[in-house]
């Protein structure tokens, strides 16, 4: 019987252990992933959405165009800057134009794959040739129309395809985090 070198028997070893490991390594839940999302691909996303145009209340025509999109990191928020056009539905009324500023999160919404805005707020809304008097009272009353107009509202739909192939590869969306330079976009295991 010829007896097998000490060295092979350590190395036998090892290989063994490694394998173990390996197949150990297999069975444990995969970890979280990011997918990043670039300000310009997010600007072009947000962009594709507008012009918006609806009527609110059965008494005003609104419209949205030409969103210039700016990232807020630390707050995790979104500042995009419209430019507006409002038209009330009664005779003689005259149409308004300017700029609505608003900022933003996002969330992904899993029951229809979208992304939706989340906590919209109203940081300026520019009303010009409004008498002085009647300034703020038409701002007030812009920003509260542009919060509910926008709140919820879809700024891109992800393929189902895209969202079956992840859940095929053990994940699905989580949240969104603005960083510096764009959007990621956390991958969470789904549980088994």
């Amino acid at each position: 019987m010829k007896l097998v070198p000490r060295r092979r028997l350590w190395l036998a070893g090892r290989v063994s252990l490694l394998a173990l490991a390996l197949s150990g390594c297999a069975l444990l839940q995969p970890g979280p992933r990011t997918v990043a999302i670039s300000e310009a691909r997010l600007a072009q996303a947000i962009a594709g959405q507008f012009p918006f145009n609806s009527r609110h209340m059965e008494l005003f025509d609104v419209s949205l165009a030409a969103p210039r999109v700016r990232l807020i990191p630390r707050e995790n928020r979104i500042a995009t800057e419209l430019g507006y056009s409002i038209g009330a539905l009664l005779p003689g009324s005259r149409q308004m134009q300017g700029t609505l500023n608003l900022s933003y999160g996002l969330r992904f919404e899993p029951s229809d794959g979208t992304v939706r805005l989340a906590d919209v707020r109203v940081d300026g809304f520019d009303v010009p040739g409004v008498p002085q008097a009647y300034a703020s009272r038409a701002s007030r009353l812009g920003g509260l129309l542009a919060e509910s107009l926008l709140q919820d509202f879809v700024v891109y739909r992800v393929k189902a395809e895209d969202l079956q192939l992840a859940q095929g590869w053990g994940y699905q969306p989580g949240p969104l985090q603005v960083v510096p330079g764009g959007l990621q976009l956390q991958l969470n295991p789904v549980k088994r």
